[in-house]
């Protein structure tokens, strides 16, 4: 396993968010997160990039210990992630965007990224993760004059630039229509197909069940079933919890 959580626990003043949470995230495949809204998966998302340090519980990434890790730290080794909210740099370019994820990895300050850019290695690799999300042709355009679904690839796209070993994308079809969802699920099957452990929280149960090798299903902050996402769609208490009638036999 790539990233083990034991026993991971999270409260807010008295809200209990995550409580006893224990997944485990075989290196290169894709494990989707999901249940009813105010579950915990965004917050357990958050835990395990390193936005929130849990209460208890245990973690690690490729037995590298993570608690008290903060999140620049655990990008250097190797985490990246998006997040429910578009988080773009949308006065620069896409360009300018994608090269601006280089830096964590590098010794390198952000402005000499987008200042030297043509001068590096790096404008060459970024303008290939823009032709991955099909916008090479707009390298030049404010990221901000992209449409929504389009400045959604972005993001993925700059977190793509800072090389991870483990990909956390929280929400990423939220707002997309039917064609940017089924581009998005062509992506992150290329993303695991590439070798990069993917990690997606998602309500779009349609991308989930077509790109999931294992789903978690949380439920008021705890643990309610993992499974393959035939065991899933097919179990009662997911059913009962979540998925109600959608995918009941």
């Amino acid at each position: 396993m790539i990233l083990r959580a034991k026993g991971i626990s999270k409260s807010f003043g008295g809200v209990r968010a995550v409580q006893n949470v224990s997944i485990g995230v075989a290196e290169k495949s894709i494990f989707a997160l999901i249940g009813p809204n105010g579950a915990g998966k965004s917050t357990l998302l958050n835990l395990l990039s390193g936005l929130y340090q849990p209460d208890a519980g245990s973690l690690y990434f490729d037995e590298k210990n993570l608690i008290g890790l903060p999140a620049h730290r655990r990008v250097r080794l190797g985490i990246a992630r998006t997040f429910q909210k578009i988080r773009l740099f949308k006065q620069l370019t896409l360009l300018e965007n994608v090269l601006a994820g280089f830096h964590i990895q590098q010794d390198v300050p952000l402005w000499k990224h987008l200042v030297y850019g043509d001068a590096g290695r790096f404008r060459e690799e970024a303008r290939s993760l823009l032709a991955f999300i099909g916008l090479e042709a707009r390298s030049g355009e404010r990221a901000g004059a992209l449409p929504y679904g389009q400045q959604r690839m972005l993001e993925i796209a700059r977190a793509l630039a800072t090389r991870p070993r483990l990909f956390m994308l929280d929400e990423p079809a939220a707002g997309l229509n039917a064609a940017e969802v089924e581009f998005l699920l062509q992506r992150l099957e290329e993303i695991g197909r590439r070798g990069i452990t993917v990690v997606v929280v998602e309500h779009n149960m349609d991308l989930v069940m077509n790109v999931a090798h294992r789903v978690f299903v949380m439920d008021h902050g705890e643990a309610l079933f993992e499974g393959t996402p035939r065991e899933v769609q097919s179990n009662p208490a997911v059913i009962a919890a979540y998925l109600g009638g959608e995918f009941a036999a």
